[in-house]
């Protein structure tokens, strides 16, 4: 017992963002006094059954990892989107959490393997934004109220906008290191296709905008990589230090590792837009091999690998400008 005590403090230690809080969230947690608290801390008095549950639920921590049961189970941490709960500034704001509760981690790096363009670049025009909403709202998630509705840029008011600026300028603060591949382009231009096709946009303008602002975006990405700092859309760099891979052969499944000196969490992408979260060691392992083995077999194109990054990303081009080429002659036939 004093072995799993010591362990599921330590564990608490490292996921709170300012650990020096630990002894005030126990006592709230607790509904004990502080000098209980550290008496705990201390292994001066044993915790009870139900406190260990309790500690444990709050702070998502597997009771089976703390106790060497012998289970393959692993914990998450997630809420699941529907109709009734879902509200953009909500999830927009949730980022946000999640972003400034990794900042004050001491040396985080972010590593995102990816399927689809990150959604922080999203985030940083607004108007793919709004297209990337609609999607999730009209089609993945098929939203009733959604139904009927034809596509515009209204989706992104000025206070939405402002938090997705916020995300990405705490996305783009923070060192990361990216590995992508030339398909993660294609689901957005299935997409626009698709809703040309459906007579789902108001005018070709709208499509135009879209496009304009995919290459733009592309654009900023291969900037980044030039200069191996994140930033924001016309601005300088003075973001996190950036490293970008290109892995040929591997198209990711929206993967974010989180990694810093006290704390490492891994973040799954599933069902569309719903994300969960675990700190479970043996899958954190498992995912960070996985990761630096899939690095070994990636180019690096950030600051070096002027070619091929220029091949890269002149390739993303080209599929974005081919699309275009074919919606907007089919939209002028129909």
């Amino acid at each position: 017992m004093d072995n799993i005590q010591t362990e599921l403090f330590s564990r608490i230690k490292a996921a709170m963002p300012v650990p020096g809080l630990m002894p005030d969230q126990l006592a709230d947690l607790l509904q004990i006094s502080k000098d209980s608290v550290y008496r705990r801390i201390k292994g001066e008095k044993p915790l009870l059954f139900d406190e260990i549950v309790t500690i444990a639920k709050a702070f998502h921590i597997s009771l089976d990892e703390i106790m060497n049961l012998s289970s393959e189970s692993i914990v998450f941490h997630g809420q699941y989107v529907n109709e009734d709960n879902f509200n953009l500034e909500h999830y927009v704001g949730s980022m946000i959490q999640n972003l400034q509760s990794l900042s004050v981690l001491e040396n985080v790096n972010l590593y995102y393997i990816s399927k689809d363009i990150p959604v922080f670049y999203y985030l940083m025009f607004p108007e793919i934004a709004a297209f990337k909403f609609f999607v999730w709202a009209k089609t993945q998630m098929q939203f009733e109220h959604f139904k009927d509705r034809v596509f515009s840029f209204d989706i992104v008011t000025a206070e939405l906008a402002d938090l997705c600026k916020k995300a990405a300028q705490l996305y783009a603060s923070q060192p990361s290191v990216e590995i992508l591949n030339a398909d993660n382009i294609l689901n957005d231009l299935r997409q626009l296709e698709y809703y040309k096709d459906t007579n789902v946009f108001n005018n070709r303008d709208e499509i135009d905008c879209i496009y304009d602002k995919m290459d733009e975006m592309v654009a900023h990405m291969e900037n980044q990589a030039v200069s191996g700092h994140k930033s924001l859309p016309g601005q300088a760099d003075g973001g996190g230090d950036y490293k970008l891979y290109v892995n040929d052969f591997y198209v990711g499944d929206n993967t974010v590792i989180a990694s810093s000196n006290s704390m490492r969490i891994v973040f799954l992408n599933h069902a569309a837009i719903n994300f969960v979260s675990t700190v479970s060691p043996n899958f954190v392992d498992y995912n960070i091999d996985f990761m630096n083995n899939l690095i070994k077999k990636s180019a690096l194109i950030s600051e070096v690998g002027e070619r091929t990054r220029s091949r890269f990303f002149n390739l993303i081009h080209e599929r974005i400008a081919r699309h275009r080429l074919h919606t907007m002659h089919s939209f002028r036939n129909s």
